[in-house]
């Protein structure tokens, strides 16, 4: 792992083997975009120039490649993310949550519907593996959800079970955290968000 000698928020110096900064409570490896979600712009350019700087001094971090490419989708830098989601999967395949945020990376803020099929296919194998690493993540099935209806349903293609509402009706919803839902959101287009539940 490498060593964080300062915090990337606030510049503190840091304690040995700690994760989190005593004096503003940042993390200094970020697991997820609903973390990133409460810090604006300047914020986050901090915590990317902090796992800019680490990944040159370790490119084999997972860690800190997670939370680059977790910035870069937090900031709508799809094809950075992409990127580096590629490479932690390669170096770190039971990482559940890589291939989530890969889907989303891949969908790039498009229209669910617009996607070609071996796009769409890539995500449904991205959903399983993370969901056979991480169990039933409400986010991991409302993402199911939306391709079962945005793009086979809307194109009128067939749909293998489960079907959407099965998949919508499965979802945790108190476990579902807003940040993610908005980051989902904010990933891809459908017509009307109201259909799931969000």
């Amino acid at each position: 792992m490498s060593e964080v000698v300062e915090c990337p928020q606030c510049g503190a110096t840091t304690q040995n083997s700690s994760r989190t900064c005593l004096y503003c409570k940042a993390e200094f490896f970020v697991t997820s975009v609903a973390y990133l979600a409460s810090f604006d712009t300047t914020g986050i350019q901090k915590y990317l120039k902090h796992y800019l700087k680490l990944t040159k001094i370790s490119p084999d971090n997972v860690e800190c490649r997670i939370g680059l490419a977790l910035c870069y989708v937090q900031q709508g830098l799809y094809s950075q993310a992409l990127k580096e989601f590629k490479i932690i999967i390669d170096e770190s395949p039971d990482i559940g949550l890589s291939y989530y945020y890969k889907s989303l990376s891949i969908i790039a803020g498009r229209r669910v519907m617009s996607l070609n099929l071996k796009e769409v296919r890539e995500i449904e194998e991205n959903i399983r593996h993370a969901t056979a690493l991480d169990g039933l993540k409400p986010q991991y099935q409302l993402l199911l959800a939306i391709i079962k209806h945005d793009y086979y349903l809307t194109n009128g293609m067939k749909i293998c079970p489960p079907t959407y509402s099965e998949i919508l009706n499965e979802i945790n919803w108190k476990n579902l955290d807003v940040n993610e839902t908005t980051r989902l959101k904010q990933s891809l287009k459908v017509p009307d968000f109201k259909i799931f539940n969000i």
